[in-house]
Order: structure tokens, then C-alpha cells, then sequence
């Protein structure tokens, strides 16, 4: 892949995952509830301190890919969020799905143009 393109798209991901990871803690752009279960399941997480776990992953990681160390394990990190968050959506918020989405493809996408730094694991 190019190198323009990666760098792009590592940026934007990087933008992405701190803009998120920070809304965790000074909440400026509000979520509209969760209904049904997967609310509950949402304020269990809020109440209990997860959700600070994860906005700080987010924080450093998008951090070190923007400064473009690291960056390995903090795809690996950024798509173990991604993928749960977009499982979350999937089963108790359809509607909000596209945001995880995009999130997910972009770590995948980078997780190949940074194939060659990830070793044995990506090789069949």
C-alpha cells in the first residue's frame, strides 16, 4: 500500500480513537441512551470503571499511532475495542453500528499495511 495512504489513514484512525477515547472523560459529545439491555449492560460498564479502562487504551494508542511508535500493539488493542464495540452495536444498538465499523475497518486495513511488523501471526 502507499505510503501517503497509510500514513492518511493511520491519522485518521489515530483522530478517531483519541476523539473517542477522550469523550470518555469529558463527555463533550453526548450519547444518546442505549435502549433495552444493552443499556444496562452500558451503565454497568459506566458505573463500574470500564469504560475509563477503555478511553485510556484509546487515548495512548491512538497517541502512539499518531506518533507512529508502537504501532503493532496498538492496532492489536485498537481492533480487540473495535471488534467488541462493533458487537456491542450489533446486538443492542443497530442503528449506531456505523461508527465501530469504520473504526474496525480502518485498524484492519492498517493491520495489512503493517503486515510485515506483525511477524508470523498474519502468515498462513
Amino acid at each position: 500500500m502507499n505510503s501517503k495512504v497509510t500514513l492518511v489513514i493511520r491519522i485518521l484512525l489515530a483522530a478517531f480513537m483519541l476523539l473517542f477515547g477522550i469523550n470518555k472523560f469529558a463527555q463533550f459529545m453526548p450519547f444518546p441512551p442505549v435502549p433495552g439491555d444493552g443499556g444496562t449492560l452500558m451503565d454497568i460498564y459506566i458505573s463500574s470503571g470500564f469504560m475509563g479502562v477503555v478511553g485510556a487504551l484509546e487515548i495512548v494508542a491512538g497517541l502512539a499511532l499518531l506518533a507512529g511508535k508502537f504501532i503493532p500493539i496498538s492496532l492489536t488493542v485498537i481492533i480487540a475495542i473495535m471488534v467488541n464495540a462493533t458487537l456491542f452495536h450489533v446486538f443492542h444498538d443497530p442503528a449506531t453500528v456505523m461508527g465501530s465499523v469504520i473504526g474496525l475497518v480502518l485498524g484492519v486495513v492498517l493491520v495489512f499495511a503493517y503486515k510485515d511488523k506483525f511477524g508470523t501471526y498474519l502468515n498462513a
